[in-house]
């Protein structure tokens, strides 16, 4: 019982450690952006709220089997709500938040270009704790994890400070932010920690160390670093000081030479192109098609050029509309299909992944469609591997376990309508596959008509039924 509570104090420490450690870069940036647009920054109570309801709405509504549309809706008013309060914010309204009148103001009153681009970052930042949050409450707590974001967050403070400096060495620019090097502290310290942490559970086991042992070695390691830092930064300044003055003397100097000598090379690529370009003048007057397509045509070529980019618009207007609602069904059924309950799928790519994916494909679907068209099928094998995607496309999906039979009398079960055409087809692949026997000009006909019907546009309501069924009580 000791252990167990020791456990969970331990994982809740984990987790907080993890979330300052994956917050402070992200406000740092945030701070950073707007202290140089507006010279003042987004509350940090407010920026740490946004965060913390990201991480906690989606770990509730993460595992419990919920409906895809359920968790879309509540992250989406989740992120309505920050962008909202960000706004709110930034703009000083006198009225109540919970009150409709500031938006109507708001949006209605005319803005300038600096104030509309205040409410871009403002309203990006606070989509952006908001995913942090939700992504951290659903990422893995391990020392892999721990590590690359702690890699992540050094590497946005490194670009952070470089940033500032260019702009001060360079621009003479000096952004009044004060919140970099206390944020960057507190990063190191909870990041340490962390990884302390989850290398310390991947090192021994949890019940060969007692209380909080490990987690004071490691705070005591972090304060020993961070003040040998200090002290060496401290004794050494002014010969640091030095050193990186002659070292960005001798970057600027090597950067000089090597800008001379890329110029040089953009010239030699480009500047006989351009001379070429040049020379030739171009005729204002006249269309693409005018400049492609000789004057003195036939009026009959003419008349079949006309015929073939009707033709050409209209299978590529069939192509997009394609495209279109077989995007459309996919998300209508994925939206309306349940999560996993009582588990996270961790290994999950983001909805863009899985939308480059299923688009991806739809092409290749498409492509090998076109592809078996063209080939035609000729033998019982190729029509049975088209009625195992035609049921998949229509939500019946075969099991790997499953013989041709079995799946016939599940299709026959779904479909009785269809019961003849679908036992034909599989009678047919078991006699040409598992009884070697060749099949005639005949029956590979009669497989054909039975396929025909399958096909038949009469069966689209019936399959359409079929696959949307299939996602809440699909078939065994």
């Amino acid at each position: 019982m000791r252990a167990k509570s020791m456990k969970r104090s331990e994982g809740v420490l984990l987790s907080f450690a993890g979330a300052v450690m994956e917050f402070t870069w992200l406000y740092a940036w945030a701070a950073f952006s707007t202290m140089s647009i507006a010279q003042r920054c987004i509350p940090l109570p407010e920026a740490a709220a946004i965060f913390l309801a990201g991480a906690v709405i989606t770990g509730l509504s993460t595992g419990r089997g919920l409906r895809v549309i359920s968790i879309v809706l509540l992250q989406a008013a989740g992120i309505a709500y920050a962008a909202l309060r960000a706004t709110y914010i930034f703009n000083d309204i006198s009225s109540a938040f919970l009150s409709h009148r500031w938006i109507v103001e708001f949006f209605g009153a005319p803005h300038s270009a600096m104030g509309w681009l205040l409410f871009v970052v403002s309203v990006f930042w606070a989509m952006a704790f908001w995913a942090g949050g939700a992504r951290f409450s659903v990422r893995p707590k391990n020392h892999e994890k721990i590590c690359s974001r702690f890699d992540l967050g050094l590497a946005a403070f490194f670009c952070l400070f470089l940033l500032k400096f260019a702009l001060l060495v360079k621009g003479n620019i000096s952004i009044n932010d004060p919140l970099t090097g206390p944020l960057a502290c507190i990063f190191f310290f909870f990041g340490l920690a962390s990884i302390g942490m989850t290398r310390g559970r991947v090192a021994a086991a949890s019940d060969l160390i007692a209380g909080y042992r490990r987690f004071g070695v490691v705070l005591g390691f972090i304060l020993a670093v961070f003040a040998s830092v200090v002290s060496v930064v401290v004794f050494f300044q002014q010969p640091l000081a030095n050193a990186a003055r002659a070292g960005y003397g001798l970057i600027k100097g090597g950067a000089s030479y090597l800008g001379v000598i890329f110029i040089s090379i953009i010239r030699f690529i480009y500047l006989p192109r351009q001379a070429k370009g040049g020379s030739q003048s171009a005729d204002p007057q006249g269309s693409m098609l005018d400049r492609i397509v000789p004057a003195d045509i036939p009026a009959w070529m003419e008349a079949v050029l006309k015929v073939l980019g009707w033709l050409l618009g209209t299978v590529f207007g069939l192509i997009v509309l394609t495209v279109i609602v077989f995007s459309a069904v996919y998300f209508i059924k994925w939206l309306f299909s349940r999560t996993g309950a009582g588990r996270i799928n961790r290994e999950r790519g983001s909805f863009l992944l899985q939308a480059i994916r299923r688009v991806w494909g739809l092409l290749v679907f498409l492509a090998r469609k076109a592809r078996r068209v063209l080939k035609g099928y000729r033998t019982a094998a190729d029509y049975y591997i088209a009625l195992t995607q035609w049921s998949r496309r229509s939500g019946i999906r075969r099991r790997l376990n499953e013989t041709p039979s079995e799946f016939c009398s599940k299709l026959t079960a779904r479909f009785p309508a269809l019961t003849k055409e679908i036992g034909a087809i599989v009678a047919a692949f078991n006699q040409e596959f598992y009884g070697e026997i060749a099949l005639g000009s005949g029956e590979i006909a009669a497989v054909q008509l039975a396929w025909r019907r399958l096909r038949n546009p009469a069966r689209w309501l019936q399959r359409l039924r079929a696959f949307f069924s299939s996602t809440a009580d699909p078939v065994p």
